[in-house]
């Protein structure tokens, strides 16, 4: 008798002690999506649309005046085999919030350059866009509550306008 209950002592504590796999921790619930960036590799740089030079050829200062109405568009890109829209929320709320899926320049956000040129000199007016370029990894999390394997991407997106001014020596 004293040996059939140390048996099922044993058992009972072998029962007590297994972690059954239901009851392993989960990571995340079935459907999640987490989205990271290797901000490390997260650069900002300026895509331009077009420039006007105004050039004071003369020996006296000049009244100056011109318009350019070169349209443009800017417009994000993803490779890999994750869909843009699917990181545009991440990407706001991580990387940049002016991110945005397109930018446009219109003939109603025409560059303006006005005003007096001392002479001998040029003005230069250049606009264009802003673009963030990243690189990152989405997981699904799967039915077990264990996130899947990455699905690493990379891409560009527009996250604003920009115009740049400024003058220099005249040079025929």
């Amino acid at each position: 008798m004293a040996v059939l209950l140390s048996t099922a002592g044993l058992i009972s504590g072998s029962a007590v002690l297994a972690t059954p796999a239901a009851a392993a921790g989960t990571e995340c619930e079935p459907g999640d999506v987490k989205t990271s960036f290797d901000h490390h590799y997260v650069t900002t740089s300026k895509e331009s649309v077009s420039s006007i030079t105004l050039s004071n050829v003369s020996g006296s200062e000049a009244p100056t005046s011109v318009t350019a109405k070169t349209d443009g568009t800017a417009t994000a890109s993803v490779s890999g085999p994750v869909p843009f829209d699917e990181i545009l929320a991440p990407l706001q709320a991580q990387v940049s919030a002016d991110a945005s899926a397109r930018e446009t320049w219109t003939e109603s956000d025409a560059v303006k350059v006005t005003g007096p040129m001392p002479a001998g000199q040029s003005r230069v007016a250049e606009y264009g866009f802003t673009i963030v370029t990243f690189s990152g990894a989405q997981q699904t999390c799967q039915l077990d509550g264990q996130f899947g394997p990455q699905a690493r991407f990379a891409g560009t997106a527009p996250t604003g306008t920009y115009v740049e001014n400024y003058t220099l020596p005249y040079v025929p």
